[in-house]
This record gives C-alpha cells, structure tokens and sequence, in this order.
C-alpha cells in the first residue's frame, strides 16, 4: 500500500475525528487534524500533526486560504469532512480543493438535498421511503394549520443542523400539545431558523439503527457496517453512547434502496427506528459523512477511512470486507449520563453499568496507544475520577455487593478498554447541565 499521499481530518473535536486519526495512524498514514478550536481532543493523538484554522462558517474564505496554503507542495493530499459544516464547505469549493486535495463526496446539487433536512425528507417521500406523519411549516399560519393532523408527542428538528445546533446546542424539541408547538415555533422563527416536525416513533433505544456505507469514485459500494444503539444521551433524542455491531437483512435492503436510488457517492450513515406501534422500521435522517462512532466499525473489520484513502489515490481496495457481529463501542462520560437517567427511575444499577462496560471493545477517546484526547477530554484524569466516585457511591447507596473480583473489572474496564469521558459535540437534546447533538 502507498502510503504517501497525507490525509487531512476536517474536525478534530469529536469522536469522529479522533476515529479517523487512529484508523489511519494505526495503518502508518501521515495525519493532520484541522480544528479551528485549539483545544480539540483530536489535536491531542499521537497520530497526528496539529492545525488550528479559521471557522469554516463563519470565516469560510480565510478557511480555504489557510488549506490551500498549508496543502502537500508535491501531490494531492486527501480530505476528511467529520461534520455538516465541513461538508458543505468541501462542496462550496471542490474546484479549488480538487487542484491541490482528493476527496469523494455526493455531487453538490445532491449533498444540498441530504444536508436540508426538509429538502432530504422531501427526496425520502418521492421515493416512497417509510416515514413517521412529517410536516414542514415556514410561518405561524401553517403551524396553526397542522395542529389537527399532527399527533402527540411529536419532535421538531432543524433543516441544517449545524446552524441549529449553535443557536439552541440540542438535537431539537420534543412538544407534548399545540401551545408547546406554537411557542417553540415562535422562537425558532424569531431566530432566523428552520424546521420540520414529526410524529416521534415509539420505542426503547435498542430500535434505534444505523446503516454505513462507502459508495465509491465508481459509484459502486466497497463499504458497509451495520450498527444499534444500546443506550443513548439524552435518552430520547440523542446520539448512541453505546453502540453493538450486528447484521439484519431487512436493515440492509431500507437503508441501502435509498441511498443507491439516490446516487449516493462517499462515506455515509443512515439512521432508522423501529416502531413500536406499527413493527416497521422508519427512517431517521441520512448524514453525508463519516459518523461518531466510525472506529467501532474499523475494530469490527470495516476500515471506512482507509477505503475511501485507497480510493482516492487510486490503489486496489480488495473485497468489500466482512465484520463481526457484537463489537461494542462506547463514550463512557455521556453513558454514565444515561445511566444516571436510568437509574433515577430504578431500571438500571451501578452493577448492571459495569457489565456492560467490561464487554466494550473501542470508545470514544480513550486508548492505551493514544492517550493524548481521552486525557485531553477529562482534564488529564480529573473527571474520570469524578466519574468512577460517583459510580462508588451509588453502588454503596445501593446496598449491593460487589461481586468477586468486580471492582477488578472495573478498573479493567476504565483502564483497558477505549473509554470516552466528554461530551460529543454531535449530541441532541440538551438537559440543564450536560447534552448531546444531532451527530449521528
């Protein structure tokens, strides 16, 4: 393999970033993480050589002059979108990027329709994709004029939700009744935005499943992965803070018609629920980039970010590889908030958390050959002290006893295993202190 060509991370910040660092790192590709926050945990891995940019949105020409100047003065170095805002930068400026960087992303006039959720949903519907009831009001008046044929609880989410997310910093609203669905829309139109609402689809976080495909250059698949949620943060609308890989042929066929009926081209990940109501799978969103949770699929046997770098420097990427089923990936922080959630109402104890976190195969930011984010994220241990003390009370709080050997575990499971303690910028909906946003 030809390694020459460096790969370039656009967004160091989350677990995506610090995935695609260790995915190609690991595989002796030279890295640099992009991040226009200096403090980005992805800046941290040994893997990589650091750069601190200007805003793509917000200074999206100071951006590209930066990148233009800093691309490899022999060859074309390669492009890594890890967020929305990255994305639609690529495709606001392929041509210049195309003369100094490789890169593979769905046509421009396509990525529009995936980024706009209302124009993704649109698409979703003319192709007769399963969706929960789904209206798109832009004033007052047409808010007023689907209180009738909209059930309840419903959920309203943005059409871009980069831009949504730094104005609320959550996955959107859930509202219970027409005067909750008025008054949010008030404030979201007061502050320029955007949104669709939805039906919410009815059932427990393990419904929740994501589809991850690589479509390449010759528009043909070389990459797919399919993976559920076993507990989210915020529990009803957030993103997976544990994940297991699994294989299920109906979750294949929805995910991948829609993506191929589409043309879709690059790294993208389809999420869909199963509803409870009705036993049929509904789909979520489509998000046109590599995802949170990308280094689980890569220690399951599916190295997305090294396909597509073969890809686009043009080398053989073999057979579309095979993974294995139950590899468990996990963001110990935000995992210990859903337990928390859990626990307040009696369904989960601290016994039950320590099981699941001795069967985690890779995390969010914590590694033993990359310590830099995980120490990085929790202020070099402080929080993942806090984290294991809480953990301690509540299980004395609990009168249980350990089992033999079960603090041993977990220790283990703190100390060896790759454990997250922060917080991921792609999270949903936000509770007083701590939150999560629409990442996938």
């Amino acid at each position: 393999m030809d390694r020459g060509a460096t790969a370039y991370i656009l967004g160091a910040s989350t677990p995506n970033g610090v995935g695609v660092a260790r995915s190609l790192g690991r595989e002796g590709i030279d890295i640099v993480a992009v991040d226009h926050r200096a403090d980005a945990a992805g800046l941290r891995s040994r893997y990589v050589r650091p750069m601190v940019m200007p805003d793509p949105v917000r200074q999206p020409d100071d951006t590209l002059e930066m990148l233009l100047n800093e691309a490899p003065t022999s060859g074309k170095g390669v492009l890594f979108p890890t967020s929305d805002a990255f994305v639609l930068f690529l495709s606001r400026f392929q041509e210049e990027l195309g003369e100094r960087y490789l890169f593979c992303i769905p046509p421009r006039q396509l990525l529009e329709k995936i980024v706009n959720k209302h124009l993704q949903y649109q698409e979703a519907i003319r192709l007769g994709a399963p969706l929960p009831p789904t209206f798109f009001p832009s004033n007052m008046t047409e808010v007023r004029d689907i209180m009738d044929r909209l059930s309840y609880p419903a959920f309203i989410k943005p059409y871009y939700s980069h831009l949504w997310y730094e104005r609320f910093g959550n996955k959107g609203f859930k509202v219970w009744s027409h005067a909750e669905l008025k008054e949010r829309y008030e404030t979201i139109f007061a502050h320029g935005l955007q949104a669709l609402v939805q039906t919410i689809i009815q059932g427990p976080n393990t419904n929740h499943v994501k589809v991850c495909a690589y479509y390449g250059q010759d528009g043909e698949r070389h990459a797919l992965f399919l993976t559920r949620k076993i507990r989210q943060f915020p529990v009803e609308f957030g993103i997976g803070t544990t994940m297991e890989s699994f294989h299920d042929p109906l979750v294949k066929r929805i995910g991948l018609d829609f993506m191929e009926n589409i043309g879709y081209r690059g790294i993208g990940s389809i999420e869909l629920k199963l509803d409870d109501r009705t036993g049929k799978y509904m789909m979520i969103e489509l998000n046109p980039r590599l995802w949170a949770q990308n280094i689980q699929a890569t220690c399951a046997g599916v190295n997305f970010p090294l396909i597509q770098y073969l890809d686009v420097t043009g080398q053989q990427m073999g057979e579309e590889p095979e993974w294995r089923d139950g590899v468990r990936w996990m963001d110990a922080f935000e995992d210990a908030q859903s337990f928390w959630w859990y626990h307040q109402r009696g369904q989960m104890n601290v016994t039950d958390l320590i099981r699941s976190w001795m069967d985690v195969d890779c995390a969010a930011y914590f590694a033993l050959d990359d310590p830099g984010p995980f120490l990085c994220q929790t202020g070099h241990g402080v929080e993942a002290m806090r984290l294991v003390v809480n953990l301690l009370k509540s299980k004395k709080e609990e009168e249980h006893v350990v089992p033999p050997g079960g603090m041993k575990h977990m220790a283990g499971a703190v100390s060896h295993r790759e454990i997250s303690l922060r917080h991921s910028e792609e999270s949903g909906e936000h509770l007083p202190a701590a939150s999560d946003k629409d990442r996938g």
